[in-house]
């Protein structure tokens, strides 16, 4: 029977996941690389992408990013995805309140938000925002009171 292993746990596990979420996008460009070798060596489009699980038509936004600005076109984007719903002065208000009335759970911060904003975030949405704006230690310590 095996024994549990010990783990120093100094750094909270927020930020390990904050870490692994930037390495992902090393991961990603790895990807797209290894995409652009393959062509070099004669692969085709279809082929390269078929391998990794993707759509031919991603493919060749990958070739277009590449061959309109090499490397540099390969890395995502600074805010290249949805804008938010909420503004950074709503979510700092919205962390307040967390704080403040003590909401422990992804529905009670859902209602919050509708109520206060008159927004709607899906709960696995939700889940995601929590982790990023870093209210995962303040939800479980709402959760201990």
């Amino acid at each position: 029977m095996s024994r549990q292993a010990y783990v120093n746990k100094d750094i909270p596990i927020t930020q390990i996941r904050r870490v692994k979420r930037d390495l992902q996008k090393f991961v990603e460009l790895y990807e797209k690389v290894t995409f652009i070798e393959e062509l070099y060596c004669d692969e085709t489009v279809k082929s390269a992408m078929e391998r990794r699980g993707k759509t031919p038509q991603t493919g060749y936004k990958w070739l277009k990013s590449w061959n309109d600005e090499g490397f540099d076109g390969l890395f995502r984007k600074e805010g290249s995805g949805r804008i938010s719903k909420l503004s950074d002065y709503q979510l700092e208000i919205l962390k307040k309140n967390i704080t403040v009335k003590g909401l422990s759970t992804v529905s009670e911060i859902k209602n919050e938000i509708q109520r206060e904003f008159r927004v709607t975030y899906s709960e696995r949405h939700l889940r995601r925002l929590i982790f990023d704006l870093g209210l995962l230690d303040i939800i479980n310590s709402n959760k201990i009171k």
